[in-house]
């Protein structure tokens, strides 16, 4: 009777601890699927940002890199004559950005014909383009949020 009873509770501390792996992996599900933005039940993967990041109708000229949210909020470097710019904490970048949440060398800001792109330079917290974490050279237009670290900035006409 005793090898009986001992073989339930076995059986129960067992399923009781499946439970709770499934519930734990339930909950990382979720927070995978706020951090990228899902709100339904099933995954969906993330859109492409090729021409998710050029605002359609906006054509302007990029004359200014503006700083709109972050520790130097105001700061502003004039784009219209330069080919690229490193964004950083370094003193050696050209957009020195004073934030502890970016890297000392964190984007590069490049111009392509009258396009410019943005190239994460292998930071730890990343870039982002319009909401969305890159990993390759992405366009952005003017009005386009581009978030490094703690600080967002944007093209200006």
């Amino acid at each position: 009777m005793d090898s009986i009873v001992m073989l339930v509770f076995r059986i129960g501390l067992l399923a009781l601890l499946w439970f709770f792996v499934l519930m734990a992996l339930r909950a990382m599900r979720k927070d995978v699927q706020l951090a990228a933005g899902v709100t339904s039940s099933t995954m969906t993967p993330a859109p492409q940002l090729r021409s998710a990041a050029v605002i359609p109708g906006r054509r302007e000229a990029a004359r200014q890199l503006t700083v709109i949210d972050g520790p130097l909020k105001g700061s502003h470097m004039e784009v219209a004559a330069l080919e690229e710019a490193v964004l950083g904490r370094s003193p050696e970048c050209d957009f020195q950005l004073g934030d502890d949440y970016s890297s000392g060398r964190h984007a590069r800001l490049f111009r392509r014909g009258s396009d410019w792109f943005v190239e994460d330079l292998d930071s730890r917290n990343g870039t982002f383009v319009g909401g969305y974490r890159i990993d390759q050279p992405e366009r952005v237009g003017v009005g386009t949020d581009i978030k490094v670290g703690r600080t967002t900035v944007r093209l200006i006409p």
